[in-house]
């Protein structure tokens, strides 16, 4: 069973991609931000990992950083809403940075799934 870590400081945003990752079969384990991500992946490291970017304690792309040193194997998903921000710009930062796929907020479930299929090793 593939193992998803979902980082990300909304918890009813945590609630929803675990309810629907684990209704299509993943194992699925969430933290609150990136510092608490990075300290999970080292107990329990995961293949994908979706983090959102704008986060207090530690953001979406120095987490990434961070796993990226641990698991240069790990996929990264990065997903943010962005407020008042350049959300897709801050996305493609991201994917330049070592995000191998973004999604802009709001997304579909199919959306997702397509996203963690093809990010599937």
């Amino acid at each position: 069973m593939k193992r998803i870590l979902i980082i990300d400081d909304d918890a009813s945003m945590r609630f929803l991609l675990k309810s629907l990752l684990e209704s299509a079969g993943y194992e699925v384990h969430e933290a609150k931000d990136g510092r608490a991500g990075v300290e999970l992946f080292a107990q329990r490291p995961a293949q994908i990992v979706i983090v959102d970017i704008f986060m207090p304690e530690k953001d979406g792309i120095e987490t990434i950083g961070d796993i990226r040193e641990k698991d240069a194997s790990c996929k990264f998903l990065a997903i943010s809403g962005g407020g008042e921000m350049k959300n897709m710009d801050m996305l493609r930062y991201a994917k330049m940075l070592g995000a191998h796929e973004i999604l802009e907020k709001p997304f579909s479930r199919d959306e997702l799934l397509s996203v963690i299929d093809r990010l599937s090793p």
